[in-house]
């Protein structure tokens, strides 16, 4: 065999890999659409009397978070990157925070603050505070839960624009305030826009916020569907409809960062931060520290707060089953994903052209797929499998790590890729020169150097596995039960204090990725910016 037919099918089992990985990943969101074009006997029923529902809430929902995490995210962003205040620094890292607290954990927290007998609620007079359980309470509880998405993008963004248009706002006559509106948000609307359609995604995703908050969402009408009606089809057309609204968000992020253009050099450079009065900096910390508290600090302490110091036998037990489980699935899908990602990253970096790019997409297409969307669809292929082999596999362990591998693998892959940049073609093309074949330049090469990243990316998967609720809720085997689904079960009978130690648990997990993301961002903040160390 030629060199020229020995590349030809190299390409070819690389382009067979990727061509693998994004079946893997698309099978089941192929099983929702197809789904969706199917005949169901509930489905008339379900749009004529709470289909409407379901999609206004959502909407709703949608467009009350993005307000809130707008505001609040870039707000937070223009006041660290652009002024000097008492705190700057410690609110940099702080304002990240809110992502280590799942939404549904902050909402059941602020369900019994805010309830009639908590320790806020019982001090004001039945009907003075607003209802937190409704729409409104719902929107603001994903709201200051998914701002950090908005505060890093436009943070990134006021750091590496903000030297030279600052400078020509200002020698134009602008006061500070009225260049950075004007100038910066106009020039950081490509990261406002990506920011904000990753917290919306979060929206579009979320289940127990409004299920526990009586919001009546797509994501909530498809598990009434499913459990109370017993209609997958009709489930898996209310999926379709959340897919869709899903799929809108990710284009929307998509032109975000296309609209990124890249500056000139002069146009990424640094400037000294305005000093800010005592009266606004005052202003400046309770902008920034309000965010922070309402996001993390209240719930996270409420949860301490209530612990209770010696929990029953029974209660010792249940959690440690579940910290067991949650290990267990976590540990099991982030090993799949890691290698997974490893095999795609190299299949992607050897394979150039279109028809690898496009297969890359696919295969990283589960991230933004909301997970009660994901498990119909598995629930749909072990169904058709079933009644193909007679084989049901719907409700094992299996089919729930396929779920999370199938969603999370994103975020291994995009980790393990950017490992794989670092190193240069050149040692592979050493390695082949030496007779080494492509799997043994992966696993002796490759992965080595770029262990860091690969572990990086599966701790990222174990951590997103532990929190996901709606797809464990669907595919769980009978009497399986993780951290998350442990939380929302005793949460939902009114008994948080039982639950406080599991949600303690996967905050102090997430903690983890969450402040290094934080201190990331400093660091890139400081060389995109060339400001000064600390900055």
């Amino acid at each position: 065999m030629t060199k020229a037919d020995r590349n030809k099918t190299g390409t070819a089992v690389r382009i067979g890999v990727l061509a693998a990985a994004a079946a893997f990943i698309a099978a089941p969101i192929a099983a929702v659409l197809a789904g969706a074009l199917s005949p169901s006997e509930a489905q008339g029923h379900i749009w004529s009397t709470t289909g409407l529902r379901y999609l206004s809430s959502t909407l709703a929902l949608i467009a009350m978070v993005g307000a809130g995490a707008a505001l609040m995210g870039a707000g937070a962003a223009m006041l660290v990157s652009l002024t000097e205040f008492p705190g700057r620094r410690i609110f940099s890292v702080l304002l990240v925070l809110p992502f280590a607290i799942p939404a549904y954990v902050a909402a059941y927290a602020y369900a019994d603050l805010l309830g009639p007998f908590g320790p806020i609620g019982g001090l004001f007079a039945p009907g003075a505070l607003p209802e937190i359980r409704s729409l409104g309470g719902a929107a603001f509880i994903l709201a200051v839960t998914t701002y950090p998405y908005v505060y890093l993008a436009m943070r990134a963004s006021f750091s590496a624009r903000s030297g030279a248009l600052m400078e020509t706002a200002r020698a134009l006559g602008a006061s500070p305030s009225e260049a950075a509106r004007r100038i910066l948000l106009g020039a950081g609307r490509p990261a406002l826009i990506g920011g904000l359609a990753l917290a919306l995604m979060e929206t579009a995703a979320d289940y127990g916020v409004a299920d526990y908050f009586g919001v009546q969402t797509l994501g909530v009408g498809i598990f009434r569907t499913w459990y109370g009606l017993g209609d997958l089809t009709a489930a898996t057309q209310l999926a379709a409809g959340l897919f869709l609204a899903a799929l809108l968000l990710m284009l929307l992020e998509d032109a975000g960062r296309r609209g990124a253009a890249a500056d000139s050099a002069r146009a990424l450079r640094g400037r000294s931060r305005i000093q800010l009065s005592a009266p606004h900096a005052a202003a400046a910390v309770a902008a920034c520290a309000i965010p922070t508290a309402l996001g993390f600090a209240l719930p996270a302490g409420y949860l301490v707060f209530i612990l209770e110091a010696e929990p029953t036998l029974g209660a010792a037990r249940g959690l440690a089953a579940s910290f067991l489980n949650t290990g267990a699935v976590a540990g099991a899908g982030a090993a799949i994903a890691a290698f997974l990602a490893l095999v795609l990253a190299y299949a992607g970096r050897a394979a150039k052209g279109p028809a690898a790019a496009v297969m890359i997409r696919i295969a990283t297409f589960g991230y933004a797929i909301p997970g009660a969307v994901i498990a119909i669809g598995v629930l749909a292929l072990t169904g058709a499998l079933a009644r193909q082999t007679g084989i049901a596999l719907a409700g094992g362990v299996g089919v729930l790590i396929y779920a999370y591998v199938a969603r999370f693998l994103t975020a291994s892959y995009t980790v393990t890729a950017g490992g794989l940049t670092q190193i240069s073609p050149q040692m592979d093309a050493a390695a082949k020169s030496l007779g080494a074949s492509s799997l043994r330049i992966l696993f002796n090469v490759h992965f080595p150097m770029a262990r860091g990243a690969v572990l990086a990316g599966a701790a990222i998967v174990a951590i997103d596995i532990a929190k996901e609720l709606p797809a464990t809720l669907l595919l769980r085997p009978f009497n399986f039960e993780t951290l998350s689904t442990r939380i929302y079960r005793l949460a939902s009978d009114e008994r948080l204090a039982d639950a406080a130690p599991a949600a303690l648990i996967l905050i102090g997990l997430s903690l983890i990725p969450t402040v290094m993301l934080s201190l990331l961002s400093n660091e890139n903040a400081r060389r995109s910016g060339k400001a000064p160390a600390g900055a």
